[in-house]
Formats: C-alpha cells, structure tokens, sequence
C-alpha cells in the first residue's frame, strides 16, 4: 500500500453500548491522525460499500454528512486516491462521474474479505457479553481466508467472559490480545498500538 492513506478495519457488535465505543475509538484514531499529519481511515464494516470493477476496488464509506471515496488498484493493493462527496449522493452516480462504466457491489463476506486485504491493522472490540458475536464470526472467517494474525488485535472488556472456543482460537493462531476495564483504558491501548505499529514506522523516529 502507498503512503497516502492508512486503513484500520474496527470490528465489533453494534448495540447501542458498543457502537457508542466504537465511534469512541474512530474520533480518538481521528485525533492521531491530525497531530501526527497522517492519513488514516477508520472504517465500520456497515458503514462501507465495495465496488469491483476491472481494475480498481472503489470502498465507499458514509459517515456522518460526507462519503469518502478510496479507490484502490486491485493487483498491486494500492491507493490510487482519495475523494470526498456529500452523503446524499447516490453511489451509482458518484462511480459513473468518476468514470467507471462497469462495476458491481461485492456480498458482505467478500468485502470483508477485501477490507482485511487492505487494512493495515484489525481491531476487534468484545464491549459487552450479551450480544450476537458476530465479530467473532468474522474473525474467524478472516482467519480461514489467510488474514495475517499479527496485524490483529483482539481487545476485550475485563467483565466479558470469552469460550473455551475462543481461547483456543487466539492461542491456535496467535492473534493479539488484549484486557481492558473502561473505555479510556481501551483508548489508551489504541493510542498506543496505533503509535507503534503505524505511526513510528511512518515517521522512522
């Protein structure tokens, strides 16, 4: 992947308590970003759309009042740029001003599949116990699909209590994992994981 743009991938249950985290962890990897003057997307597998086309993979996210665009080159998993539109523009129109004549949405493990391929880091958040898990579902569809372990980072709450199953997945594959006991503390491992593991290496200091 080019310097222009860092993604991180956040996976995690959507009740209200953990979306509200979620978001938490999306405004604090914001907040890097700007003082450290690094590009980095944080994206919400429900907030992002894929596009394929012949050449390009078009990852289209809606938040807020915009939608960023991020076309990437498929065979090289490159960004080639970066464009912001209002949210209220179709994403049919916005692909064809942009140039594309054919293109089709990919179903949702695939484009899993490919935010994981173009992700620099993954952060899967277990906030709460009594939700569906499908966070789980998807790491270990990820998992199964060759997604490099040591760019992940399970972190979860000191309250939940996680499987046997589980366990043993993170000791199988030697995912990164992590305990925490409020959401500063959570902030306060993002911080730093991102620092190290992004930030540092961007900037050779």
């Amino acid at each position: 992947m080019t310097d222009l743009a860092t993604i991180i991938l956040l996976l995690g249950s959507y009740d209200r308590e953990t979306k509200s985290t979620l978001n938490k962890i999306r405004e604090e990897i914001a907040k890097l970003s700007v003082h450290y003057d690094e590009t980095i997307f944080t994206l919400l597998l429900e907030n992002v759309e894929i596009y394929e086309t012949d050449t390009d993979w078009i990852c289209i996210e809606k938040f807020g009042e915009k939608k960023t665009i991020i076309l990437f080159k498929r065979e090289s998993i490159e960004v080639k740029d970066v464009i912001e539109f209002d949210a209220k523009e179709d994403d049919i129109e916005i692909l064809k001003r942009l140039g594309y004549k054919s293109f089709i949405r990919i179903p949702i493990l695939e484009k899993l599949r490919v935010l994981a391929t173009i992700s620099s880091l993954v952060f899967v958040i277990r906030h709460k116990e009594l939700t569906r898990g499908g966070e789980y579902i998807e790491l270990a569809f990820l998992l199964s699909r060759g997604l490099d372990p040591r760019i992940v980072y399970m972190l979860v709450k000191s309250d939940v209590k996680i499987s046997a199953m589980l366990k043993e997945l993170i000791d199988l594959t030697e995912i990164n994992f992590r305990v925490y006991e409020n959401d500063e503390e959570l902030l306060d491992e993002i911080r730093r994981i991102l620092y190290y593991k992004v930030i540092k290496r961007s900037k050779r200091f």
